[in-house]
C-alpha cells in the first residue's frame, strides 16, 4: 500500500516519494545501533554512557544537558530512545562512518556527517526510511520497495514480472539481534503495548519525533509485513500540540489501525505466530526482557525525540511543496498563529488629543453656524 496524502483531489503532493524529505528524528537510531553491532562489537547488553558527548568543532550532543549520569544497556537505550546513548554510539563509530553506512544501505540521499545525525537531524523520505528498515526482517538485505510484482491479462497470463533490488548490508546475526532488540519499543518503550494489542508473536518498531513536534514517525515490521507512517504538514510551521505530536501518540495509532486490518485479511496469508528466523551461527541468546526493563530515570515516553536543533534546525525550503493546498484546518491554525501580528498591523496610530479637540471643535462650530443660518 502506498498512501501519499489525505485526499488526492485536494492534496496532489505525494509525501512518500524520494523527493519529499523531512527530518526523521529518532526513527534513524536503529541504523546507528546496527552499525555499532555489525562493526564495533557492541551487543544489546553493552553498557553505554548516558552523559553528553563532546565533539571538537561541533559542541555537545545532545545540546541540552539533562544531568543524566552512569550507564544503561544498549537495548534499554533503544527501547526508551535515549538521545545520550545515541550520542555515545556515534562518538564510537564516528559521524563520517555512520553517514557512509547510510549510503551503503542504498539510500539515495547523501547524509552530511554531523554528530547530530545520530538524533535524526537529517532529512530523508518515508520511502527511503522504509527501504532502510527492510534489512532487519530480511536477514540483512536492504531491499528496494517495488510497486508491482507482476502484470497479468484477464486470462491470468503473466505479461511482465518485476524483481526487487537487494543488497546485503548486515550479517544475518546482526539483523536478527536488531529485530529482537527492536521489540523493546513496541513492548514497554515509546510504543508500549503495540505488539500485544496486535496479537503477534514477534515484531520490531521505532518511533520518531522532531523539533516542536512538526514531524511524527513510526516504522515497524513483523517477519512477513512492514509498514511506515509519517505525520506532518506541508509547512513545518504547523505542528501538533505537545506530546500529542510524538511518534508513539500520532503516527503509531495509524500504523496499528492498518496492521490490524492487514492481519484480519485472510487472503494475505499473514501468520500472527511467525517468528524471525534465528541464524544457525548464533551462539548466545540474549534475555531481552531483562535488558529492556532498566529504569528510565524520570524520562518521558519519547526522551529521544531527535531534536534537530542540535545543528540542522532549519528545514530545506526546497522540500516544502508549493502545489499542495492547505486544508481548512491548517489555514485556521495559521491564521490564529498570525492573528496577533495581523491585529497589531491593523491598529491605527493614536491621534493626538489636540487634533481630536480641533476636530470636535470644528464639528460643533459647523453645526451651530448651520443652525444660525436656518434661524
Amino acid at each position: 500500500a502506498w498512501v501519499g496524502g489525505i485526499d488526492f483531489k485536494n492534496y496532489k503532493y505525494d509525501h512518500v516519494n524520494l523527493r519529499t524529505k523531512r527530518q526523521v528524528g529518532s526513527s534513524i537510531k536503529p541504523f546507528l545501533y546496527a552499525l555499532a553491532i555489525e562493526e564495533y562489537g557492541f551487543t544489546p547488553e553493552t553498557q553505554c554512557e548516558t552523559s553528553q558527548q563532546y565533539f571538537p568543532g561541533s559542541g555537545y550532543v545532545p545540546a541540552q544537558d539533562r544531568g543524566l549520569t552512569g550507564t544503561r544497556t544498549m537495548a534499554s537505550g533503544l527501547t526508551w530512545s535515549v538521545n545520550e546513548v545515541a550520542a555515545y554510539l556515534i562518538k564510537q563509530t564516528t559521524p563520517q562512518r555512520f553517514a557512509n553506512f547510510i549510503s551503503e544501505m542504498n539510500i539515495p540521499t547523501k547524509v552530511p556527517p554531523y554528530p547530530s545525525i545520530s538524533l535524526g537531524s537529517c532529512e530523508l523520505s518515508l520511502f527511503e526510511m522504509m527501504w532502510g528498515y527492510t534489512m532487519f526482517p530480511s536477514r540483512g538485505f536492504s531491499t528496494k520497495p517495488v510497486y508491482f510484482s507482476r502484470i497479468e491479462d484477464k486470462n491470468g497470463n503473466v505479461l511482465a514480472t518485476f524483481t526487487t533490488q537487494r543488497k546485503e548490508v548486515l550479517s544475518q546475526s546482526t539483523a536478527y539481534i536488531m529485530s529482537r532488540m527492536m521489540q523493546g519499543p513496541v513492548d514497554i518503550g515509546t510504543a508500549a503495548g503495540l505488539r500485544s494489542r496486535l496479537g503477534v508473536a514477534e515484531m520490531g518498531g521505532k518511533t520518531g519525533t522532531t523539533n516542536d513536534y512538526s514531524d511524527s514517525w513510526f516504522i515497524g515490521f513483523t517477519p512477513q509485513l512492514q509498514a511506515g507512517v509519517w505525520i506532518g504538514c506541508d509547512d513545518p510551521f504547523v505542528r501538533l500540540e505537545g506530546k500529542l505530536g510524538e511518534g508513539g501518540q500520532a503516527a503509531r495509532p495509524i500504523y496499528e489501525y492498518f496492521f490490524k486490518k492487514a492481519l484480519a485479511d485472510k487472503t494475505l496469508g499473514l501468520d500472527r505466530q511467525s517468528k524471525f528466523p534465528e541464524p544457525e551461527n548464533m551462539k548466545v541468546e540474549y534475555d531481552y526482557r531483562l535488558i529492556n526493563t532498566q529504569p528510565v530515570q524520570n524520562e518521558s515516553n519519547e526522551s529521544g525525540n531527535g531534536n534537530a536543533d542540535e545543528y540542522l534546525s532549519t528545514p530545506d525550503a526546497g522540500n516544502v511543496p508549493v502545489d499542495s493546498k492547505q486544508s481548512l484546518e491548517e489555514s485556521k491554525v495559521l491564521e490564529e498563529a498570525k492573528g496577533k501580528k495581523k491585529e497589531t498591523s491593523e491598529v491605527k496610530p493614536p491621534v493626538k488629543e489636540e487634533e481630536e479637540k480641533k476636530k470636535k471643535g470644528g464639528f460643533f462650530k459647523r453645526l451651530f453656524k448651520k443652525k444660525d443660518k436656518d434661524n
